[in-house]
């Protein structure tokens, strides 16, 4: 009889337990705070004439706030099609969180360009695509996001910064 109560009482204090602990589980996830992502606008024409030369603009803000230091902001432009032979531009910080760089659009083509922007520890790359002339698009050859490879950026105790290939990606 004893034993059967001891048994008992043990079983008891296990199952509280575990309930305490889901409990305190479920609280320490409500309690989590929001986590803040570094957004960019990545502001281009749908369509732009044969020749034309326009600025590439990225809008880069943080917690609502413009970003004005950003470790980098580099367009990154390649004819539909044609990604492994891009043109890498650097953003020119202007003001208010504003980068740009000017790119003329010097074939009928379809163009794909990403923003990569790094700030904040974080990396985004906002893909945009800009038709010059009467080009068309093509499904088939149409840019995903997925097929770029992507690179980690990492600083390390002096502030110096890093890039790794980034296999999971490939």
């Amino acid at each position: 009889m004893k034993k059967k109560i001891f048994f008992i009482l043990i079983a008891l204090i296990t199952v509280l337990a575990a309930c305490s602990n889901s409990e305190a589980d479920t609280t320490e996830e409500e309690d989590l705070p929001e986590l803040s992502v570094l957004e960019v606008d990545f502001d281009v024409p749908e369509h732009v004439e044969v020749g034309e030369t326009i600025d590439l603009t990225a809008h880069v803000s943080f917690e609502g706030e413009p970003v004005e230091d950003a470790h980098e902001v580099l367009f990154e432009v390649w004819t539909q099609g044609n990604s492994d032979d891009s043109v890498e531009l650097e953003g020119v910080h202007q003001e208010n969180g504003t980068y740009t760089a000017s790119f003329t659009f010097e074939e009928e083509a379809v163009y794909e360009m990403y923003a990569h922007t790094t700030a904040k520890e974080q990396h985004v790359m906002p893909l945009e695509t800009v038709i010059a002339g009467d080009a068309e698009p093509s499904e088939e050859d149409a840019h995903d996001e997925m097929d770029h490879e992507h690179h980690e950026h990492d600083e390390d105790e002096h502030g110096e910064h890093h890039e790794h290939d980034n296999d999971e990606n490939e």
